[in-house]
């Protein structure tokens, strides 16, 4: 009976007050609306990234040859005959945390298919290439070692290639002819898109590694063993204790000295979009810290209205004291004020977070953790802070001497 006895007249007071309610509910209505909607639209981003990351392969290194330098100039990377495929071997054998290593070659040619043609990127690859690279085939079978042992003559061919030479016709078992020399194309993978670099990744032909050096692409760069680089994928997330000891392995094989460069480049796929990810955490954090500012500010405005309605209403303070209300009912029912307020503020807050969402784009987010997680602290702490500022007002009403309230217009 006592909370009915104060919740009825503190709904009556907000009700009738309706311009100084609706003044007091904006701060905490537009700071928990900023914090969902930056949290939602964060998340949103943050999956984006994450997709992106996986995409490229957030467990995945590339180890190129360096370049090369003549009469002063330097060539671009991977012109160097400086990684081979014992240096593969030893990166297999050496380094800790490593799923796959995939040695490559990789040269641009003319392939034929009946009376079509066309220009495209051929790799000599391992079967552990398509583990360091994930890359599902939409038919066929894929390479085995066996296929590199015998130096067979079978290919696979990206999603692109596959249509330009093949139509909707499915290519397994068909013969393409790449520079005059019959292969047996053994199946087509996924559409994959592009790469980073522009590289049209559909546009590409994959055949053994021994059947590319001897039949298609030769020597690289004259060296028997030389090759086009490793790709290597980690176990887990220590990028950087693997590159770092990859790095250390191929100065010692090269045997580089203390002051000279690297012959090879070490390099992290997915590294600037983790760098991008981070960034963008950290800018929804920093953006939420704002956005909880403007709930402090509002909860400032509600101790000055509060303030104003307590000097407004000494009357009915001295009134209710007058007929039997004890102090603590009268701070009672303004701490119940500022509870409506913030649960109201919180209400339409929420509501205006998610709809701006919604219009925003950010309509996967909704059904996240973060996202319910978000809406939980926001509306704490509005609560939190509208109590916090409704307590001076309140022991302020309650301290209140009837006698003088009720004499005084």
């Amino acid at each position: 009976m006592r909370l009915a006895t104060t919740l009825v007249p503190a709904l009556h007071a907000l009700r009738v007050h309706r311009l100084r309610t609706g003044l007091a509910l904006l701060g905490i209505c537009f700071g928990v609306a900023a914090i969902v909607l930056i949290v939602v639209l964060g998340s949103t981003t943050q999956a984006k990234l994450d997709a992106e990351i996986r995409e490229l392969g957030a467990e995945v290194l590339l180890v190129l040859p360096g370049p090369t330098r003549s009469k002063g100039a330097w060539s671009s990377v991977g012109s160097k005959p400086a990684v081979t495929e014992p240096d593969a071997e030893a990166i297999a054998q050496e380094i800790a945390g490593l799923v796959a290593v995939a040695a490559a070659l990789r040269g641009a040619t003319q392939v034929v298919a009946g009376n079509r043609n066309r220009a495209t990127t051929v790799r000599g690859v391992t079967p552990a290439m398509f583990e360091a690279r994930p890359w599902p085939l939409t038919t066929g079978r894929p390479l085995v070692e066996e296929d590199v042992r015998w130096s067979a003559k079978v290919a696979l061919l990206a999603h692109g290639i596959a249509r330009t030479l093949f139509g909707d016709e499915d290519p397994t078992g068909q013969v393409i002819r790449i520079k005059q020399v019959p292969f047996v194309v053994i199946g087509v993978l996924e559409e994959k898109g592009h790469s980073l670099d522009g590289d049209d990744l559909d546009n590409q032909i994959f055949i053994p590694i021994t059947t590319a050096r001897k039949r298609i692409l030769g020597f690289f760069r004259g060296h028997p063993t030389a090759i086009g680089g490793v790709t290597l994928r980690v176990a887990d997330t220590e990028m950087e204790r693997v590159s770092e000891g990859v790095r250390d392995l191929l100065r010692e094989r090269h045997r580089l000295g203390r002051n000279d460069p690297d012959d090879f480049v070490v390099r992290d796929l997915a590294a600037a979009q983790r760098a991008q990810s981070r960034s963008a955490w950290l800018t929804t954090v920093m953006l939420v810290g704002a956005a909880a500012v403007s709930l402090v500010v509002g909860g400032v405005g509600i101790m000055n209205v509060m303030l104003v309605s307590v000097s407004e209403r000494r009357q009915e303070i001295g009134l209710r004291m007058a007929i039997g209300a004890r102090r603590r009912d009268i701070a009672s029912q303004f701490l119940i004020e500022a509870g409506l307020l913030a649960l109201l503020g919180s209400g339409i807050g929420v509501m205006v977070g998610l709809c701006g969402a919604l219009v925003l784009g950010g309509g996967p987010a909704l059904g996240r953790p973060e996202t319910g997680l978000a809406v939980l602290c926001a509306v704490s702490a509005a609560t939190l802070i509208t109590l916090m500022s409704g307590l001076y007002p309140s022991r302020k009403a309650a301290r209140l001497d009837p006698g003088d309230a009720l004499t005084q217009s």
